[in-house]
């Protein structure tokens, strides 16, 4: 009895123990406080399923096979692939037509509805089922033979066959069963042919064709015999294309061609976009905001008003059509179509069903924009204004003048609401676009690289606006378009402003577009289209009106602002280029004089090398908006260790090969005023992908080291020492002293995909590392982890310094996304709230996960499940016992002065 008594206690002693260990989510809790939206990216395959309309199976340029509804446009199911384009690039894929599974040659397998080939050598074939998504079969090949890179693809009777051809010389061709990867032919297949180029040829089902001078040449990749025709066209400069829809169709000038035959089904005379369904040739015909889609014998379907968010070349990527239940001669069509911003839509009877924004895969920049004042708070704000302005030395006559005529005002805005006569509402207060008592509600502005701007409510992702920047591009160095806030919503009434700077695709010149965040509306003029091209940009600081101007560099070294009236302010600004290929950096100065602005330049870096083998790949600064609350550290002796806080430093990456040490990593720490290199670090035998955070004074950045083979992080701290040169006022021209530098290295278990650090309105709060892992988890790093002064198996008596451990160790529940998985995440943004305790993150890449973070818990804000009933009960018999007590005290007081 004594022993089931210990053993019962020992149980009950390590249930204890491990559900105090335990920590998670409630089910309630989930979605509360973020969302998460899923993508495919823009398409480059599309077929409906034959049994059921209503669902489409897509290919996309993120490496992702999916099947969408065409009820509704939700992802039903996804499969992600590799990001390396060498083993995930979707290079072809084929899905059954007559709605019949393709019978597997073992008896072992199941029979497959889509097939995909992967990679680009190896090349991997997948065969899934349609219904759900799953993996049916796999296996893989090697070509051996020169530039596997332009093998392609076709199927044709359960087999797959590769073609690969060998420009001005032959085409290979290898047949594999589809389902085991066995050859079905012993040897590869060899075609001599001398006259095919890249440019000329197309592959179109079996048939491969090219125009060679004046004729049309065609080669049956199957036959045995008499595999080649030929065919007069009508100049030698003619294009050739495939036509979707159906194999064996191509296009040659204006002609449209059936290889089978060779005979011309159709003269594209209007160089519509076509697609073949059932031997049928549809156009789609797009004139302004118009867009018809039609065969030579009847109209199937057309779209009268064209949102601008579509009016971008549509294309059809796949179609089902069916006679009408009232009128079999008729038929109805549904279109899925794609633009060339990524955008795809499901067209039917002349309606968008639906439209999934899939350039929200290539986001370039994010900026978080505070809402507009309701009503009552502009009301208070336009008499505080007034107050400040009118009435600086006010008595109180006139602040309660001010008063009465405000509560007038909104006595008469309600009854004027109550009888339905007064003003509409605003967009923003029709959309609830209205800022919070705590400033967490916020619109996202979001742009993409397609050049599509995205105005999306932070709180529960409905898209508010879509704007669509037509002709534009990111910059020819690899920068992508800038998006730069101009003035915030704390300037009321003063609207906000935002500013987008481009690049003209046609002319390469400059391209600007000034809007309203918070309606997506342009200002002024809007687009303005520039005369020069660009070569840097920055915002100067606030001018008239609380507006902050732009200033321009163009590529003759000449300095433009706008607006122009504000180019006064450019005298004495420094500013900086960098031309990642060379490894130059270049340093400028901005004189204004006779109201002319003249660059001068003032210093010059080469971080390339002798032989510019080392290639700038990163260049970091510190976030513009980043405020600084504690200017040292306080050591264990009460002594104070000062930051070396320099708001001009900026971080340089470089990579590349090396004779001894096969690779070769750098970071430069340059002031950016006076060119000095203020600390540098290499790394051997080390290469990236590098990512990297700079912030306050420190640095962290990630790596892979070769040598050991596993993914590293470094953290770097920067300190001025004991004594602090200037506490007001920091110049860079002043040779500060050389910082103190402590640094240290961690090993990481997980590649990480981006680096992010939390930031608050004050800088109060402390400092979190917000680090995306390739696994598709978000953690939230405290700074005490990759505090760099971790040198020691002894922790600091008094600094809290946890002792150093060589492995940064993720625990599950600093995983900000629980099981939210994001896929291949490219960046992470976060803004500051109203809140001191709270963080507003964005995370992006495949997907987009929008949350908020407490890095030092929300100290400033009251739980949900506080007790306010107690804390009234308690408050109230304080408030009662006091003036009782005071009630008896009187009492005893007076009862003592009449003894």
């Amino acid at each position: 009895m004594r022993k089931f008594k210990n053993s019962l206690l020992n149980i009950v002693l390590i249930l204890s123990v491990v559900t105090s260990l335990c920590s998670a989510l409630y089910e309630d809790q989930i979605g509360k406080f973020d969302w998460r939206k899923k993508f495919v990216g823009t398409v480059k395959f599309g077929y409906f399923d034959a049994q059921n309309a209503d669902k489409s199976i897509v290919a996309t340029d993120e490496n992702v096979l999916a099947a969408i509804s065409s009820k509704n446009g939700d992802i039903l199911w996804r499969k992600v692939f590799e990001t390396d384009n060498t083993r995930g690039e979707i290079k072809f894929l084929h899905v059954t037509r007559d709605g019949k599974s393709i019978a597997s040659h073992s008896s072992e397998q199941s029979p497959f509805d889509i097939i995909t080939v992967n990679g680009n050598n190896p090349f991997f074939f997948r065969g899934y089922n349609m219904n759900n998504g799953n993996l049916l079969w796999e296996w893989s090949i090697t070509a051996t033979s020169q530039n596997p890179e332009n093998s392609q693809f076709f199927f044709r009777e359960h087999n797959i066959y590769h073609v690969l051809p060998v420009w001005n010389s032959h085409i290979e061709v290898t047949e594999y069963h589809a389902s085991t990867g066995q050859q079905s032919k012993p040897t590869t297949s060899s075609i001599f042919a001398a006259y095919i180029t890249k440019d000329n040829c197309v592959l179109s089902g079996q048939y491969f064709a090219c125009i060679v001078k004046e004729q049309l040449l065609v080669i049956d990749l199957i036959a045995d015999q008499n595999n080649l025709r030929t065919k007069a066209i009508e100049s030698p400069n003619s294009s050739i294309k495939v036509i979707r829809g159906k194999d064996n169709i191509i296009q040659v000038g204006k002609s449209v061609l059936n290889l089978e035959d060779l005979s011309v089904i159709y003269e594209n005379n209007n160089d519509a976009e076509l697609y073949v369904e059932s031997d049928k040739i549809i156009q789609v015909v797009q004139k302004e905001k118009e867009v018809k889609i039609l065969t030579d014998s009847a109209d199937l379907t057309a779209i009268a008003d064209l949102p601008e968010t579509l009016d971008n070349n549509l294309k059809i990527m796949a179609t089902k059509c069916k006679a009408k239940r009232d009128d079999a001669n008729q038929i109805a069509c549904r279109f899925l179509m794609s633009t060339d911003d990524g955008a795809l839509a499901l067209v039917q009877q002349g309606k968008i069903k639906w439209v999934r924004e899939e350039s929200l895969t290539k986001i370039t920049a994010v900026e978080f924009i505070e809402l507009s004042l309701s009503d009552a708070q502009g009301a208070i704000e336009e008499e505080l204004n007034s107050g400040d302005e009118e009435h600086s030395n006010s008595d109180i006559l006139s602040s309660l003048y001010r008063r009465l005529h405000s509560q007038y005002g909104m006595v008469k805005n309600i009854a004027l609401h109550l009888l339905g006569l007064g003003p509409p509402p605003s967009f923003s207060q029709r959309a609830g676009l209205v800022r919070d008592d705590f400033g967490l509600h916020k619109m996202m502005v979001i742009l993409t690289k397609s050049g599509k701007l995205f105005g999306i409510d932070n709180v529960s992702g409905k898209q508010h606006w879509v704007r669509v920047l037509k002709n534009s591009e990111g910059f020819s160095n690899g920068q992508g378009m800038r998006l730069l806030v101009q003035r915030t919503s704390k300037f009321y009434p003063l609207p906000t402003q935002c500013v987008v700077i481009a690049r003209d695709k046609s002319t390469g010149n400059g391209l600007i577009f000034q809007f309203n965040p918070l309606s997506g509306q342009g200002i002024d003029k809007g687009l303005l289209n520039l005369d020069y091209k660009i070569q840097q940009a920055s915002l100067l600081n606030y001018g008239d009106n609380f507006l902050r101007p732009i200033l321009l560099v163009d590529s003759d070294d000449k300095v433009h602002v706008l607006p122009e009236s504000s180019l006064k302010q450019v005298d004495g600004f420094y500013f900086y280029t960098v031309n990642k290929q060379t490894g130059f950096l270049n340093g400028y100065v901005i004189q204004h004089e006779n109201d002319k602005a003249e660059l001068l330049p003032t210093w010059i870096l080469n971080l390339g090398g002798s032989d510019n083998e080392q290639k700038i790949t990163h260049v970091v600064s510190k976030n513009p908006i980043e405020r600084v609350h504690s200017q040292g550290r306080v050591l264990a002796d009460r002594s104070v260790l000062y930051k070396y806080i320099n708001p001009n430093l900026i971080a340089v990456v470089t990579e590349g090969p090396d004779s001894i040490h096969k690779y070769m990593l750098n970071v430069h720490l340059i002031d950016v005023v006076s060119g000095a290199i203020v600390f540098s670090m290499n790394h051997r035998r080390a290469k990236g992908p590098v990512r990297i955070v700079h912030s306050e004074n420190w640095l962290v950045y990630s790596f892979y080291n070769e040598k050991i083979r596993r993914n590293e992080i470094t953290s770097i701290e920067l300190y001025e020492g004991k004594t602090q040169t200037n506490s007001t006022i920091w110049s860079s021209l002043n040779a500060p002293p050389s910082p103190l530098v402590e640094r240290q290295t961690y090993i990481i278990s997980s590649s990480i995909a981006a680096l992010r650090e939390t930031i608050t309105e004050k800088g109060i709060t402390n400092k979190h590392v917000l680090m995306a892992l390739d696994s598709g988890a978000v953690v939230e790093m405290p700074w005490m982890l990759l505090d760099p002064r971790r040198n020691s198996m002894v922790p600091t008596e008094y600094e809290g310094i946890i002792p150093y451990i060589p492995e940064l160790v993720i625990q599950h529940e600093n995983i900000i996304n629980y099981n939210q998985t994001i896929a291949k995440i490219n960046g992470i943004y976060t803004a500051p709230s109203g809140l001191e305790s709270t963080c507003l993150v964005m995370v992006y890449g495949l997907d987009i996960f929008v949350t908020r973070v407490s890095p030092s818990k929300t100290f400033d804000l009251l739980k949900e499940d506080f007790d306010y009933f107690l804390i009234s009960t308690v408050l109230i018999g304080l408030i009662t016992a006091s003036y009782v007590v005071k009630h008896l005290a009187a009492k005893k007081t007076i009862k003592q002065a009449w003894k």
